[in-house]
């Protein structure tokens, strides 16, 4: 490939532009342009705090049914993913016939009007059948009844339906429209929106024949749930009542005020010390990494920011596991063309060579990220919803600016005459250095019990008196209480002295503020399935009052957390991991078939689980609550160990296709060994941002971003030992048992 020693200058015009505009924003009111930036993401209640509300039915002389309130909470769901907001939490309190939502401040919203919001979300749905033109043929009001979900088991594959009863004026408008739209959509709108109808499209089914009697089914459901859910919408249109709330509250961020401004200042730092890394090391190539990844974050922020995608902690999580792929594409290119220019190539046939050679390890690492990232867009919700979303954008920028953008930089600044010199690439010493092997493969006697020790010290500090699994309140439920305020108090400070009233507990502790009032509050949970008695808030209230004085600390309300969310989202957490787990297996298995895939897999996975319990083992020992920040540190790691993992594989596969008649422990130890310092480096990256956060968090007193940091840190090391010292070793013991089982069976025939 041949191009302009200016294609070069034209795309690091460009990428500073598109950097700046991701950074800053832009807005022009003469042309009508606004792209919102960083400054305008939107972030979760983690990050920036929300807004806390409990819904009841609005003039009912009844108590609501359990149906009647699935189906309210169905509503305010929906207006929420219409608003992209991920991160929030929507329950139902079936016996107070509430439903209680928790979401997030819009960004830049300072002047944000709660009331405007919470009545947008309880207002009365309107549901409405529709022919293809758009016209109206019936609405909620006609739907007398929605009944309990079927299943068609006729056909070669089970089918699920949503039966319905009309009234007798909507029997009457139906039969009429079915009779003459017989083949044709009759489409389900809930929240008709003329100027994006599909935003509000909840079903599509046709009219297989005309319906005169009220009594119709919904077919073509492909499982249960999504029955279920459909058949919730509906009667959710049929409601005879809106939603109103008389009180609720702001919630301050859980993270600490600061935590956001922590992370940035951590991440900027981070990413500067990456960027001079790389442009010491990798010289040439680490100029053009350094574009790269600029323009890899810039696209990241702005695929976030201008549809206000919501960003949480597990969000950022994703950030870090996406641009460390960025860096990780950028290393094994740059390591891949030193190799060619080492081994006697003119500069030309170097890159040509080089990027050849390392699109295979990048696009198999990014391809099962990318499983990961679709499994929790299918499984996830909220938290794990932006998880998702982040790292897919991730991915895909990772592909335009990891391969397509440096390989065309790349190509257009060596045209210059000055920068085609090979000290451009590596210094005189290291063109000179040979690649020592160490031998990988012969450490088992060491690697095992390492591993075996891990799995044990799990074992030990599971069964520990005062450590053991402990989960955090949104996954196992617990108590809350909230006491007035007069003033402010410090939440950390609070939290402390609570944390001495009641030894042992897990306290989280938030400051709030009554919109209409003014009034705040200091808002107690206790995670992990604590009873917790009026005796014990009364106890608690006089620690309180002796420790911030001028403060009485009276119990306005005081409560069970129901663990239902949080345990969902803790199965459909590990439901994703588990088939991302299946379906890495199955890739890693098809696409390294060459050194006998389906061992290769199995190995991956088994590297993979020793990362997970060594993650685990982090949070039992620092007793670190089990929350979603577990579920974010253990995707995380998912991510990087396989990437490694694959970049190890890749290289095996290349050397027996070389010469496949060399041993497997040779092959091993070549293999590794060369991918060594790229493995070395791409791991420098995120632990280096990791540690500036853990230090950042530490001297502000941030400690559940310390508690995010430090294990994410012990992963990623894990996830640099593991494959490097135990898939290697576990290959060649497996291809050896597979040699001696073959040269036996020959044997005996």
């Amino acid at each position: 490939m041949r191009n302009s020693k200016y294609t070069s200058i034209v795309f690091a015009a460009l990428i500073l532009l598109v950097t700046y505009v991701a950074l800053f924003g832009f807005r022009n009111d003469i042309l009508g342009i606004t792209v919102k930036g960083a400054p305008d993401m939107r972030f979760g209640i983690d990050i920036r705090g929300g807004v806390d509300v409990a819904f009841s039915p609005r003039g009912l002389d009844r108590p609501p049914t359990a149906q009647e309130l699935d189906s309210a909470k169905a509503v305010v769901e929906r207006r929420l993913d219409q608003r992209n907001i991920l991160d929030r939490e929507v329950t139902v309190d079936y016996a107070g016939g509430y439903v209680f939502a928790r979401f997030p401040w819009r960004s830049g919203q300072t002047d944000f009007n709660p009331e405007e919001a919470i009545e947008e979300l309880g207002k009365m749905s309107e549901l409405s059948f529709r022919d293809p033109d758009g016209a109206v043929v019936i609405t909620g009001r006609h739907v007398s009844s929605v009944g309990a979900v079927g299943v068609d088991n006729s056909g070669t594959s089970l089918a699920y339906y949503v039966p319905l009863t009309l009234n007798a004026e909507g029997a009457a408008l139906f039969a009429e429209a079915t009779g003459r739209l017989v083949g044709q959509k009759l489409s389900i709108y809930m929240d008709y929106n003329e100027d994006n109808p599909a935003a509000s499209l909840i079903s599509d089914p046709t009219v297989q024949t005309q319906i005169s009697d009220g009594e119709c089914i919904i077919t073509g459901q492909r499982t249960r749930d999504e029955a279920q859910r459909l058949a919730n919408e509906i009667a959710a249109g049929a409601l005879p009542f809106a939603m109103e709330s008389k009180n609720y509250s702001t919630i301050s961020p859980t993270l600490g005020s600061n935590a956001l401004e922590v992370m940035l200042i951590a991440g900027a730092l981070s990413f500067a010390l990456v960027c001079l890394y790389m442009l010491v090391y990798y010289r040439l190539n680490g100029v053009v990494a350094v574009f790269s990844l600029a323009l890899q974050i810039a696209g990241t922020i702005l695929v976030l920011s201008i549809p206000q995608l919501t960003v949480t902690l597990p969000g950022i999580a994703a950030i870090i596991l996406s641009v460390g792929m960025g860096v990780d594409a950028n290393v094994i290119i740059s390591e891949r063309i030193r190799e060619e220019l080492k081994s006697g190539k003119a500069l030309d046939a170097a890159l040509q060579a080089g990027f050849k050679r390392a699109f295979s390890a990048v696009f198999d690492g990014n391809i099962t990220m990318m499983i990961v990232a679709v499994v929790m867009l299918l499984f996830g919700s909220g938290t794990l919803l932006s998880f998702a979303y982040t790292l897919l954008f991730g991915i895909i920028m990772n592909f335009a600016a990891g391969v397509y953008v440096t390989r065309t930089m790349t190509f257009s600044v060596t045209r210059i005459p000055a920068l085609r010199k090979t000290v451009c690439f590596m210094s005189d010493k290291y063109f000179k250095k040979e690649q020592k092997v160490w031998d990988f493969a012969g450490k088992k006697k060491i690697i095992y019990p390492i591993a075996g020790a891990v799995a044990l010290a799990v074992l030990v500090f599971a069964l520990l008196p005062g450590f053991g699994v402990t989960l955090d309140i949104e996954f196992k439920g617990g108590a809350q209480v909230r006491y007035e305020l007069t003033g402010t108090v410090d939440v950390e400070d609070a939290r402390s002295v609570v944390a001495g009233v009641v030894p042992g507990a897990v306290v989280n502790a938030r400051e709030t503020q009554d919109i209409a009032s003014g009034r705040h509050s200091l808002v107690l949970e206790f995670a992990g399935g604590q009873e917790m008695t009026t005796e014990d808030f009364e106890r608690i209230g006089a620690a309180l009052r002796a420790a911030f004085s001028g403060e009485a600390f009276p119990v306005v309300d005081s409560n069970n957390v129901s663990p239902y969310f949080g345990e969902l989202f803790l199965r459909k957490a590990i439901y994703a991991i588990l088939i991302s787990c299946a379906l890495i297996v199955l890739y890693v298995w098809f696409s390294f078939r060459r050194i006998h895939g389906l061992s290769a897999g199995v190995i991956a996975l088994l590297a993979l689980l020793h990362d997970a319990v060594l993650v685990f083992l982090t949070f039992l020992v620092f007793r670190i609550p089990i929350g979603d920040s577990y579920v974010a540190a253990t995707l995380t790691i998912l991510g990087y160990s396989i990437n490694a993992t694959i970049i190890n594989y890749d290289r095996i596969r290349e050397n027996m296709f070389l010469d496949s008649s060399l041993d497997p422990e040779v092959i091993c130890n070549r293999s590794i060994s060369q991918c060594l310092t790229r493995n070395i480096n791409t791991s420098l990256a995120p632990i280096a941002t990791l540690a500036l956060l853990f230090v950042f968090a530490a001297a502000n007193g941030l400690e559940s971003i310390r508690t995010f940091a430090l294990p994410l840190a012990v992963g990623l090391l894990s996830g640099f030992y593991s494959s490097t010292f135990i898939v290697g070793p576990s290959w060649v013991l497996w291809e050896r048992r597979k040699a001696r089982k073959a040269k036996a069976k020959k044997l005996h025939g």
